[in-house]
């Protein structure tokens, strides 16, 4: 994961990110309580407090910092993400937002289930494919990501994307991840996505998609000749190289 330094640094940006998707999700699913896993500093959960959200949860590693929460620390937890949570209640709203590809694919099935058994409307980002990041080691496409959740009885659906695809004051890889799934047993909320998803568009969802903004990152020659230069670099400089450089 990433170290706090990281999240400080990205901090105004991912607060205005959470501003400008999270309240309009909570009214539409009328979400009285929320899980972060994988929060860092938790400013989505701290959106989510502003907006009115008493019962709120967030997780983390124990690299985090917690004098730089921004919220109660009464409502942390430390917990491996290798392991299932087990937090033994439900929440209306689950968010896990650019976490899964720090985990190693052997635990791709674990943060999965352990979203699926805490909340029946999950917001879910990963990294894609050559998205690049400290400690991306599992990077997948978002139908990928899609059949999991499927398998455990959730629907997908394209609820963000469409309203913010262009929107460059949102961090892009939120504008280019991330999903709501909704677990299909629950009559009222898949009414309530299926309903947003015909006004936003009446096609297909295309999972998966790349910003413009990250396209022209990887397709210049010069990061082609950056990564090949990575290449031949010890492992341990490139992670050093990586944190210094906040990418």
């Amino acid at each position: 994961m990433y170290a706090t330094e990281w999240h400080t640094v990205h901090a105004a940006k991912t607060e205005h990110s959470a501003w400008a998707i999270l309240p309009d999700l909570l009214t539409l699913f009328h979400v009285a309580s929320v899980l972060e896993v994988g929060c860092g500093n938790a400013h989505w959960t701290s959106v989510a407090v502003m907006n009115g959200v008493g019962d709120h949860l967030a997780v983390d590693g124990p690299w985090n910092v917690v004098d730089d929460l921004v919220i109660d620390p009464d409502h942390y937890q430390v917990r491996d993400l290798t392991k299932p949570l087990a937090i033994g209640r439900q929440f209306d709203m689950a968010i896990c937002l650019e976490v899964a590809e720090h985990l190693d694919l052997e635990y791709a099935d674990i943060i999965v289930d352990s979203l699926a058994s805490s909340a029946d409307v999950i917001v879910f980002s990963a990294a894609i494919p050559l998205q690049g990041g400290f400690r991306h080691v599992n990077e997948q496409w978002g139908s990928w990501w899609r059949a999991k959740f499927s398998a455990r009885g959730f629907e997908a659906f394209d609820l963000i994307r469409p309203k913010h695809w262009s929107d460059t004051n949102i961090h892009f890889w939120y504008r280019q991840n991330t999903f709501v799934y909704v677990r299909t047993s629950n009559a009222a909320a898949i009414a309530a996505a299926k309903a947003r998803q015909q006004e936003l568009y009446a096609g297909p969802i295309m999972f998966d998609a790349v910003q413009p903004e990250k396209y022209d990152e990887m397709a210049s020659y010069r990061t082609i000749q950056g990564k090949r230069l990575a290449k031949r670099l010890p492992r341990w400089l490139v992670s050093r190289l990586r944190l210094a450089l906040h990418l």
